[in-house]
C-alpha cells in the first residue's frame, strides 16, 4: 500500500510534465490534421476549368464586355476583361492572347487608364503575325495609348463636308456658291456689306443677315452653325480620355443627353430647358417618347422621334475643345414640330468627364 502509494507519488511528481506535453502536442497534432483538407483544396484549386476557357466561352466573355463598353460602362468591362485573362491566359493560344490584350487595353484606355492600356498592350504575344487582323488591331491601339493624344481630332463630312481636321483651314476661307447680305443698319462698322466665306462670317449673327434677299433663313442658319464648328476644329486637340466616342452607340440615348438638346418652339422654353440641364434633367425626363435611330445614310446622324416633334441628331466632330485633356463632341440638331413649317436647329459643345452619366453643355452655338 505504501509502495504504491510512493509509486503514484512519483508518477504524480516525477512524470507529470512530460505527461502535459505530450497531451499539448497531440491536441496541435488533431488541429494541423483536420487543416490539411483545407490546405490542399487551397493549393489544389483551379484557376479555371477548361470549358470556361474554350473559345465559344472566350467569345460569350468578350461580347458581354463589348456590350458594357457600348454601354459606356468602361471600368466595368475593364473588370469583365482583366477577370478573364486572369482565369484563362495560361491555356489561350497566341490569336485568343492578342484579342483579349486588344479588347482590355482599349477599354482600359476609355476608362481614363491610359498606363493599364499600355501595359497589358505590352503583354501581347510576339509569335503573332504582324499582318493578322489582330496584329493590327493591338498595334492601333497601343498608338491611341501612347502620350497625351490616344484619341485624335475626328470630323465626319456629313455635317462639316470636310474629311479631315487639317482641312478645316481651307474650308473657312472657301468662298460659297450663295453670297449672303448684312441687314440695312447692322454691323454699320463693315464696308463690305457681302459675305462670301466662313472667315467673313465670324462676328455675324442671324439677325444681322438680310435673309429675305439673299437666301432662306434656316440655310442660312445651317451655312452660320457649320463656320462657327469649323472654327472650333481649327483650334481643337488630341484628347487623352474620351467618355463620348460611343456616345451614339449608346442604349436609352435620352437618358444621358442634357435636357438643353430638347428642342423649344416657344418663347421661354429655351431658359426651361436650361434651367432643367443645369439641374442634371435629360433629354428624356422632358420628352418620355424621344427616341433615337440610326440614319441608314449618313454616318454618326440619328433619326429623332419625339411627342410630336422630329428631325435628326448629328455628330459633326470629336476633339478637346477646352484643353482640359478629355474628349467633348460638337453635335448639331434640327427638329421641327410634326405638320409644321417652324424649326429648332442648334449646334451644342457636349463633354462628360466619367463614363456613362449625363453629359454636360459646354457652349450653345446658334
Amino acid at each position: 500500500m505504501g509502495m504504491l502509494t510512493h509509486r503514484t507519488r512519483r508518477a504524480a511528481g516525477g512524470t507529470r510534465e512530460p505527461a502535459s506535453c505530450s497531451r499539448w502536442l497531440r491536441a496541435w497534432v488533431l488541429v494541423l490534421v483536420g487543416m490539411l483538407p483545407f490546405t490542399a483544396a487551397r493549393a489544389e484549386e483551379p484557376s479555371a476549368s477548361p470549358a470556361q476557357c474554350s473559345k465559344p466561352e472566350l467569345a460569350k466573355s468578350r461580347r458581354s464586355a463589348e456590350q458594357l463598353y457600348r454601354d459606356g460602362r468602361y471600368t466595368d468591362a475593364v473588370e469583365s476583361l482583366r477577370r478573364t485573362k486572369e482565369s484563362c491566359w495560361s491555356v489561350l493560344d497566341a490569336t485568343d492572347r492578342g484579342w483579349l490584350v486588344s479588347d482590355l487595353g482599349l477599354a482600359a484606355l476609355r476608362a481614363g487608364q491610359p498606363e493599364l492600356c499600355r501595359q497589358v498592350l505590352d503583354e501581347a504575344p510576339a509569335e503573332l503575325d504582324a499582318q493578322s487582323r489582330v496584329a493590327k488591331a493591338i498595334a492601333h491601339n497601343r498608338g491611341l495609348c501612347q502620350g497625351d493624344g490616344g484619341f485624335p481630332v475626328q470630323v465626319f463630312f456629313s455635317g462639316l463636308l470636310i474629311s479631315s481636321p487639317t482641312e478645316a483651314p481651307e474650308a473657312l476661307a472657301r468662298e460659297w456658291s450663295h453670297v449672303l447680305e448684312l441687314r440695312d443698319g447692322r454691323l454699320p462698322q463693315r464696308s463690305d456689306r457681302e459675305i462670301e466665306r466662313c472667315t467673313e462670317a465670324e462676328g455675324v449673327a442671324l439677325e444681322d443677315l438680310d435673309v429675305t434677299a439673299t437666301i432662306e433663313l434656316q440655310p442660312a442658319r445651317a451655312r452660320l452653325l457649320r463656320c462657327r464648328a469649323l472654327k472650333k476644329v481649327t483650334q481643337a486637340r488630341p484628347s487623352r480620355v474620351s467618355h463620348v466616342r460611343d456616345l451614339f452607340s449608346t442604349k436609352a440615348l435620352g437618358n444621358v443627353l442634357p435636357a438643353d438638346l430638347a428642342p423649344t418652339f416657344a418663347p421661354g422654353e429655351d431658359e426651361e430647358r436650361s434651367r432643367a440641364g443645369r439641374e442634371g434633367r435629360t433629354w428624356s425626363s422632358v420628352d418620355r417618347k424621344v427616341r433615337f435611330e440610326a440614319d441608314p445614310d449618313r454616318k454618326e446622324t440619328l433619326r429623332v422621334q419625339g411627342n410630336g416633334v422630329s428631325g435628326i441628331l448629328a455628330l459633326w466632330a470629336l476633339g478637346d475643345f477646352n484643353g482640359d485633356g478629355i474628349e467633348d463632341a460638337v453635335v448639331d440638331r434640327s427638329m421641327s414640330p410634326e405638320g409644321g413649317s417652324a424649326v429648332d436647329m442648334t449646334t451644342f459643345l457636349l463633354t462628360r468627364t466619367r463614363p456613362g452619366g449625363v453629359l454636360t453643355v459646354l457652349e450653345r452655338m446658334e
